[in-house]
């Protein structure tokens, strides 16, 4: 089966400074009862991932990115392969070996995922006791956080997942055999690329129709340029601030026509202005972030990652914390307007035509250019996703789920990204970040909680 586009991406924008993968991982808390053994613990884990079919196949690189790679089963399988037990420990050092672990790249000859099990942590979230805690990590071209989440509750259940094992494991084609393929569909795939430019001006027209009847209005092009927006090292730094979900909610009904998610994007936002003007000069102008917006429910298709990212003004030059959560809020529903109106889905749309080799190139070229020293960005200046992982009642030899947190990946000239994940009624905010233009981390921490504190203040004010 050939990888989708849209997946196929995140293996070509992969570069030695930023590799492509998330680290999502849960606490599990045994409630006073023995915590179960590694041999238990191995077994649990190796007898749900070997049924799972997505975490049975292996990505196959065409030769030259001659054309889109493929997923094949991996006929070496075997799933304790990619488990790994770490001693116990407590937060401070799970958080270096969390950023460790993304850090590092994924094994090209194996499928894109690991398992890394930390036994005896203590002093995570408000686990009263040592937690239990596994880390999964995945490619990005292999699934998105929605997709990551389903395979995860696939893991954490009494009951074992629709075993999906193929019948017969077929042969992984050759490099010779793929190549010839992708040779002889260079006509086919070269008169698609043809196309692109006669759709994409007739998608520039559509979406500058939508814009003049008033369907929505076009986020800002440029944003101030930050410390924290400059080219990427290879060293990573991970923290986590924890919240309740109801009293994010509360504040929620407090304040009025917002959404939780609202709430997260002007903490955060109140924290990135808060900590560039505490390291800097104020930013000249208002913050933006880059937010992932499902589509897996909305729309069909055949790749793994359902999303689109919107463009969202944090409006930090509001002094008002309510005034900038409505905000955010129109701005939220302006831009998914754009995103998922037809001009915007057709010119993503477009992005099947166009054939490996020339978006990994392109890439390449891309990348080689000279930086040229600017003043602004293009559109966000940090990126901020969120996803739930539903209630509390996943399990894990015998222990409940009590928190989710991870690393995520950097790309391009972000350098510190939020990702915002719960499970039942807890709440964490999770930040990855460059060293080199996060040089305090902890103060960022700090902030953020700050940040809540001064949001919760003004909704009940």
């Amino acid at each position: 089966m050939q990888v989708d586009p849209r997946d196929a991406v995140f293996a070509y924008v992969e570069t030695p400074a930023a590799n492509q993968t998330s680290v999502s991982t849960y606490a599990f808390d045994s409630g006073g009862r023995p915590r179960p053994s590694r041999d238990e613990l191995l077994r649990w884990i190796t007898e749900r991932a070997g049924r799972i079919g997505i975490l049975r196949q292996r990505m196959i690189r065409v030769p030259f990115d001659l054309d889109h790679p493929y997923w094949a089963e991996d006929p070496a399988f075997a799933a304790e392969d990619h488990i790994v037990f770490h001693d116990g420990r407590g937060w401070e050092e799970l958080r270096t070996l969390l950023a460790d672990i993304q850090r590092r790249p994924l094994n090209p000859s194996r499928p894109l995922w690991e398992i890394h099990v930390v036994t005896g942590v203590a002093g995570v979230d408000e686990i009263p006791g040592d937690a239990t805690v596994v880390a999964i990590k995945m490619h990005h071209s292999m699934a998105d956080g929605g997709l990551g989440a389903r395979i995860s509750r696939q893991l954490f259940t009494e009951n074992l997942p629709i075993d999906e094992r193929p019948a017969a494991v077929a042969a992984i084609p050759s490099r010779y055999s793929m190549a010839a393929a992708a040779v002889s569909s260079l006509p086919r795939n070269l008169c698609l690329l043809a196309g692109v430019v006669p759709r994409a001006r007739r998608v520039q027209r559509l979406m500058r129709a939508e814009r003049a009847q008033g369907m929505y209005e076009a986020p800002a092009a440029l944003r101030p340029r930050t410390v924290l927006n400059q080219p990427l090292g290879p060293d990573r730094v991970f923290d986590a601030v924890f919240f309740s979900v109801p009293e994010l909610r509360a504040m929620r009904s407090a304040i009025g026509g917002v959404t939780v998610n609202d709430l997260m994007l002007t903490i955060v936002g109140s924290t990135l202005h808060r900590y560039l003007c505490e390291v800097g000069p104020a930013p000249d102008g208002s913050l933006a972030a880059g937010v992932p917006l499902s589509t897996r429910d909305v729309t069909e298709a055949t790749s793994r990652n359902r999303f689109v990212t919107l463009a969202v003004d944090l409006h930090t030059d509001l002094p008002d914390l309510i005034e900038r959560a409505r905000a955010i809020h129109r701005s939220v529903l302006m831009d998914t307007a754009r995103k998922t109106g037809p001009g915007e889905t057709q010119f993503d749309a477009l992005a099947n035509s166009i054939p490996g080799f020339v978006v990994r190139n392109g890439l390449r070229v891309l990348g080689a250019l000279p930086t040229r020293r600017s003043s602004t960005i293009r559109l966000a200046n940090t990126l901020v996703t969120n996803v739930p992982k539903g209630p509390a009642d996943m399990v894990l030899c015998g222990s409940t789920v009590a928190a989710n947190f991870g690393v995520a990946p950097l790309v391009g000239l972000g350098g510190v990204v939020h990702s915002v994940s719960s499970v039942g009624d807890s709440l964490a905010v999770n930040i990855t970040a460059d060293p080199r233009q996060l040089r305090d981390d902890r103060r960022y921490a700090e902030l953020l909680r700050e940040s809540f504190e001064n949001l919760k203040a003004a909704a009940y004010s």
